[in-house]
């Protein structure tokens, strides 16, 4: 009897581990899971029973899933190959439209989780607001939450979430957490909220393990907690994972910690893995030459204004302007540009909208952008100017047209945006626009068509005065 109290106890006592691989903002770079897939191989060797987690936005930024003939299901068979125990919904998870989404979720061999969002009792999407997982006798919950934007709606085109309504992951968190703290002893959020934002919802909810964060493309190197909560993040793009470690005894926590690990560093690919995006790869259409680049694009105000002098050319417009977020891509290089490269730039395909708007309207879209989409729209046919007050908002903005002269407030102007800008820009005008029946895309190629040299060195329209 003494020998078996002694062995009950033993068990009692005895620590447990769980190991979480978490990364987040994919963004479809194929091109990096044969050594992902390597890495995943080598760690299960060493953790067979581990978790990996997405925190979302695995599409949007290579065309080669993006505009695959069963959009984004390169991106679904491998994450399938290699494992995947969970994802959260990212805003980019929408871009497809909702039946896209259904249809990516359906193929997946893994859950969705996302607690914030509202669907329609019709909806196909087959999401659940958290999962319990069980790892080595740990009952773990995984609740999921998607990031909301100043218009309530995750940063996608507002026409890809009609009918569904969100709400915030704070407002939501405590029915679940009271839920699952009774019945788990792990308790984690699967967040695609950015790090800021991951970071405030620590420091409002202690009771959460651990954070696994996405959205900002963060490069969190260092062990972060907040309020003893544990918030990861990996930039984007499979260039880093998270590998974090708890150690539990008598159902506690006793024990956290987590590494930063860099792909492109492991010498090792999975042979399945590398056959496979070699078979994606294979595509001929996309490695088109469109135009040839005379001097490298080094940063996004460049791009933005070729993308912007496309729309402005082709549109036959005064001016045109491009949200900062609908620029994708941090440079290009120089040589011949790709049908590939093009669609990674600019993969939405909006449509692109022309307005009749006065110049006062133009400056009072020129601070609303800066409110809504976090940055100064890149433009065409113009330069402007503005300084940041002590609350970060635009102040002294000075907006010069292309000949010379000073924006004049009262004068009408054609000026040219894309249908995401249109939609979700809260600035006064009295023209409700008029949709040009193109993608912006599809100008930029037309625009390349009769500018097949293309050389922006050094070219800056916008500028912080100081």
């Amino acid at each position: 009897m003494v020998l078996v109290a002694l062995i009950a106890t033993g068990c009692l006592q005895k620590e447990r581990q769980v190991v979480v691989i978490s990364l987040n903002d994919m963004h479809a770079n194929i091109d990096n899971f044969p050594k992902f897939a390597g890495l995943m191989d080598s760690l299960r060797s060493v953790y067979p029973d581990l978790l990996l987690l997405s925190a979302g936005d695995n599409r949007t930024g290579n065309p080669i899933n993006d505009r695959y003939k069963d959009p984004s299901i390169p991106m679904v068979e491998l994450m399938n190959a290699t494992g995947f125990d969970l994802s959260v919904l990212g805003n980019h998870e929408f871009d497809g439209g909702q039946d896209e989404l259904a249809h990516v979720i359906e193929k997946s061999d893994f859950d969705y989780v996302c607690a914030n969002i509202h669907l329609p009792s019709d909806s196909k999407i087959n999401v659940s607001p958290y999962k319990i997982l069980e790892v080595n006798g740990v009952k773990i919950g995984v609740i999921g939450g998607i990031q909301i934007g100043k218009n309530g709606l995750p940063d996608s085109h507002p026409l890809n979430l009609e009918g569904i309504k969100f709400d915030s992951i704070a407002n939501v968190l405590p029915a679940y957490i009271d839920e699952l703290r009774e019945k788990c002893d792990l308790l984690f959020l699967l967040s695609h909220g950015g790090h800021e934002y991951e970071r405030f919802i620590a420091s409002r909810f202690p009771e959460l393990d651990a954070i696994f964060g996405g959205h900002s493309h963060t490069k969190v190197a260092d062990m972060t907690i907040v309020n003893g909560v544990l918030i990861t993040q990996s930039e984007c793009k499979l260039k880093y994972v998270t590998l974090s470690k708890f150690t539990l005894k008598k159902g506690k926590v006793t024990d956290k910690s987590d590494t930063l690990i860099s792909i492109p560093l492991f010498e090792t690919e999975n042979a399945d893995v590398r056959a496979m995006v070699d078979q994606y790869n294979s595509d001929e259409t996309f490695q088109q030459v469109v135009a040839n680049v005379v001097t490298p694009f080094s940063n996004r105000e460049s791009l933005g204004c070729l993308m912007t002098d496309a729309i402005r050319y082709e549109a036959e417009a005064d001016m045109g302007f491009q949200n900062p977020g609908g620029v994708r891509c941090d440079s290009l290089s120089a040589g011949p540009l790709t049908l590939k490269e093009v669609y990674r730039l600019d993969p939405f395909s909006n449509d692109i909208v022309a307005f009749t708007l006065s110049g006062e309207e133009i400056v009072n879209m020129i601070r609303c952008c800066w409110f809504t989409d976090g940055g100064a729209p890149h433009c065409s046919g113009c330069t402007y100017s503005f300084k940041l007050n002590e609350n970060d908002e635009i102040s002294n903005l000075s907006v010069m047209l292309e000949n010379g002269k000073p924006l004049d407030l009262k004068a009408k102007y054609k000026i040219v945006m894309n249908s995401y800008m249109a939609s979700v820009l809260d600035f006064d005008h009295e023209d409700p626009g008029q949709s040009t029946f193109q993608s912006s895309n599809k100008m930029l190629l037309d625009y390349l068509q009769d500018h097949p040299d293309i050389d922006y060195h050094a070219v800056a329209r916008v500028r912080l005065q100081h």
